[in-house]
């Protein structure tokens, strides 16, 4: 049955209910107010048959004696009709006094109105049909009613992609992206203590490139499911992305629970690999490249193409080492030409900022200065700094990006300009610190690196941020 159909069904029920509730009191029949009545009439009686006695026995039709039996025996018959629930004692003064009269005038009036059968429906109906039109009209609930046709429509599609009973879901139901993934949504919510669901859904967020919510999905699952490797795995690789190709305290931590449950986890050991060098602790990055030819050298099969890898892995560990050590040198000996510590595919980014943009930059905010692909990607390199030294540099930020800077050993600058790919350089002041951009972020103008025709050692850069995402 539509979920439309059930909640309405449901909602009349209850507002129903309600209104018996509430009306209950007015819906109960009055006795009080029928004795009131009752005894009025009989005083009315009364009052007919004291006045035929009193005409009679001034015509002499009666003795005084039988004017005053009868008369005792009216009032008689009077207190015995209202003694069940009033005791009211009725004189000849009190009958012949205005204030009788007006309050038998107003016995028949109360008489006179009857709560009849047909207005007490219409008072049922009428109640929870307005309060049902309430609720729609008195806001647009179109959205809900379409996550309801969704939930109806799709709402099988979604479970059985995050129970992994299908990898695609149908083209029917690929047609309505928005209704699926509000399903997907919603069953993951359903389920919220499945660390398997929160998986799935953050690997749907990483296909429309929603990297924060993904992390916020993994996040989820590897509170739930912290001895799941995969898990452990999965949510430390997203971070390591997310934060610009290093390895936080977060994602450390989870790769050693990984590691613990299974040392020989060659995920981990990669994504450890990589985080120490990008960290600086290059012997630590060699010890974990070790360990991995050391792992995969003892699986059976031919594993030369992996063991290539990592070989150029290791290389690319040792220049960056190298690069480190020359530019420490450098730093030491200032004498020395700054050039010789770059390699011939750096750049040189000279970074300003707008005044008016800059009254917007506070000291928490970041700067991310990255270079990639023209036609996206992960960068090839990126540097994090604190968008209040751009600020307080007056001839501008200087900032330098080379394969030192590169997010993974194996993806770099220098590989991507000797083959000639088509690279773009960004720079954005980040108010959350998160790699992605966000609303409110201020950002430059991507600039396309043209170094094909250089024959410097270093390409030089001017930025300017001028602009505020909406």
């Amino acid at each position: 049955m539509p979920t439309l159909v059930i909640f309405v069904a449901l909602a009349i029920i209850l507002a129903i209910l309600l209104a018996v509730i509430v009306l209950l009191p007015w819906l109960r029949v009055d006795k009080s107010a029928q004795n009131n009545q009752l005894i009025a009439l009989n005083v009315e009686v009364f009052k007919e048959r004291l006045a035929e006695l009193t005409a009679d026995y001034s015509n002499g039709s009666m003795t005084e004696s039988e004017f005053n039996t009868q008369k005792t025996e009216l009032e008689r018959q009077l207190l015995l009709a209202s003694e069940d629930k009033n005791r009211v004692v009725v004189d000849q003064g009190s009958l012949n006094s205005d204030s009788t009269n007006a309050a038998l005038l107003k016995a028949k009036r109360e008489m006179q109105v009857t709560r009849s059968g047909k207005a007490r429906l219409t008072i049922l109906v009428c109640v929870p049909l307005l309060i049902v039109l309430g609720y729609f009209l008195s806001a647009d609930r179109s959205a809900v009613v379409q996550f309801w046709q969704a939930q109806d429509n799709v709402g099988q599609v979604a479970d059985d992609l995050l129970t992994g009973k299908i990898d695609a879901p149908p083209e029917w139901a690929a047609e309505d992206s928005a209704g699926l993934m509000a399903a997907i949504q919603a069953n993951v919510h359903h389920h919220a203590h499945d660390a398997k669901r929160w998986m799935r859904l953050a690997d749907i967020y990483l296909a429309f490139e929603a990297v924060d919510q993904a992390l916020e999905a993994q996040s989820r699952a590897y509170r739930l499911a912290p001895e799941d490797e995969e898990v452990a795995v999965g949510y430390a690789q997203t971070r390591f992305f997310a934060s610009g190709g290093m390895l936080d305290s977060s994602g450390r931590r989870a790769l050693q629970t990984a590691l613990q449950k299974n040392p020989d986890h060659q995920g981990a050991q990669m994504l450890m690999a990589m985080g120490e060098a990008r960290a600086g602790n290059f012997e630590q990055a060699h010890a974990w490249v070790a360990r991995l030819k050391e792992g995969i050298s003892k699986r059976d099969g031919d594993h030369s193409a992996a063991l290539n890898s990592l070989d150029e892995l290791s290389r690319s560990i040792t220049e960056q080492q190298q690069a480190a050590s020359q530019q420490a040198a450098n730093d030491a000996n200032p004498q020395v030409d700054s050039t010789q510590s770059i390699t011939a595919q750096a750049v040189a980014v000279t970074l300003t900022i707008d005044s008016e943009i800059a009254k917007a930059v506070s000291d928490s905010d970041t700067l991310f200065v990255s270079i990639q692909q023209q036609q996206g990607g992960a960068p090839l390199a990126v540097k994090r700094l604190q968008a209040k030294d751009l600020v307080n540099a007056k001839q501008g930020l200087s900032v330098q990006l080379s394969d030192n800077d590169a997010m993974m050993p194996t993806h770099t600058l220098s590989k991507a300009m000797s083959a000639g790919q088509e690279l773009v350089i960004k720079a954005r002041v980040s108010k959350t610190g998160k790699a992605m951009p966000a609303s409110g972020d201020l950002v430059a103008a991507d600039s396309k690196l043209d170094y094909q025709d250089s024959e410097q050692q270093q390409v030089e850069v001017n930025m300017n941020i001028d602009q505020k995402l909406p």
